[in-house]
């Protein structure tokens, strides 16, 4: 099952906005008076103001968003002035390792089959029937 939409808290909303937008081409699904939404691919990403003595991104790690396509990527956010921080080549997947706006770390990750994901764990197999 996947998730519906990511939601972090950003001091600055129209910077991030901006960078998510015009840096990493995602598009404006809405933009109200506390929150923006926007989407990538068909991930939603929203942005909500932090409150006053509220830290932004609190309680995230990192998002990851999965890409399409690999080929062209480093060069596209590269020529885009995203900072790199990290690459990495597992046996499933390709990941890009961004700072974002705020120091948020953004992950860009490719997989050849999208079905497959190392974060999934193999269903666990019931426990024997007492009766059996």
């Amino acid at each position: 099952m996947g998730f519906d939409h990511i939601e972090v808290r950003v001091k600055d909303r129209v910077r991030a906005r901006r960078f998510f937008v015009e840096q990493l081409g995602m598009d404006l699904m809405s933009d109200g008076p506390d929150r923006t939404f926007l989407l990538f691919g068909d991930q939603v990403l929203g942005l909500r103001d932090a409150k006053d003595g509220q830290s932004a991104f609190g309680g995230v790690d990192h998002i990851a968003l999965r890409v399409s396509e690999w080929t062209g990527l480093k060069s596209r956010v590269t020529r885009a002035r995203v900072v790199i921080t990290a690459e990495k080549e597992r046996q499933d997947s390709r990941s890009l390792f961004l700072r974002g706006p705020e120091g948020l770390k953004i992950e860009l990750v490719w997989r050849p089959d999208p079905s497959q994901h190392s974060c999934l764990h193999p269903p666990v197999a019931p426990p024997p029937d007492p009766d059996e």
